[in-house]
């Protein structure tokens, strides 16, 4: 006997696991799995052919949600998604279809993710971010409340952003802006209010702290402009090194 709200609505061949809490307003699309531990919280709507790793938590109440009067905001996950266990995503984001977590990634309040994203093992969003299509977290990658990132965006393993100009100040705190096609390196640290042009590349271990011009490749501490992409060159074949840089971001295994 699964803890199955009468008000949440379980569309046809869903399996649920024995343990499995579904909450008041709930629903859950067709041909979805939902694995043992996993507790899905009011207002979650998941889609068709989703798969709920164990011990999930979706739509996690917010702060103030002792008030008798707090009603849990919606949480909508898109169709065909991979949500793998461990992973906590807070009510009120919202995620396109084809999306994934690694293991135990943590999605705070107000993160938006458009389709085909993944998110990987142990990655934060700090929420309010916005996210478009086609974009890839590496793991351990931490996002700062307020970032913003445009489609074809990845960042690459223990890559972090921060919004806040003198921590732990609070006033006027405001992420980084990521535009299309951008790539952080591993380890590379983007500070509050940085603009990061379209296709630039940002080299592992960076910390970037102003403006990168489009297509520009940037690397140091502060990160300074060594060439134009372009002129980079791919060791195995003789193309552009970073032409096909995106051609994984689709693939159904790729999240870490």
């Amino acid at each position: 006997m699964t803890g199955v709200s009468p008000k949440a609505k379980i569309g046809s061949n869903v399996k649920l696991a024995a343990d499995a809490i579904i909450m008041d307003g709930a629903e859950i699309g067709d041909n979805t799995i939902v694995e043992p531990g996993v507790v899905i919280y009011e207002n979650v709507k998941i889609g068709q052919n989703c798969f709920i790793g164990a011990q999930c938590i979706l739509g996690e109440r917010l702060a103030g949600f002792r008030d008798p009067a707090y009603i849990n905001p919606p949480l909508l996950i898109g169709d065909d998604s991979t949500v793998r266990s461990g992973t906590i995503i807070y009510a009120s984001c919202r995620a396109g279809k084809r999306f994934q977590t690694g293991h135990r990634a943590v999605i705070r309040e107000n993160s938006v993710f458009g389709d085909n994203c993944s998110f990987g093992t142990l990655s934060q969003s700090d929420g309010h971010i916005k996210v478009g299509n086609d974009c890839r977290f590496h793991n351990n990658v931490f996002i700062a409340t307020f970032t913003t990132v445009e489609d074809n965006v990845h960042f690459y393993p223990m890559s972090c952003t921060v919004d806040s100009l003198h921590p732990p100040c609070s006033k006027g705190r405001e992420g980084p802006y990521l535009e299309t096609g951008v790539i952080v390196g591993a380890k590379v640290l983007i500070l509050p209010r940085v603009r990061i042009s379209k296709g630039a590349i940002i080299a592992g271990a960076s910390v970037v702290t102003h403006n990168v011009a489009p297509n520009m490749i940037v690397a140091g501490v502060p990160a300074k402009v060594i060439k134009n992409k372009a002129e980079v060159r791919c060791h195995l074949e003789d193309r552009p090194a970073y032409e096909v840089a995106m051609e994984s971001v689709n693939c159904p295994d790729s999240t870490n």
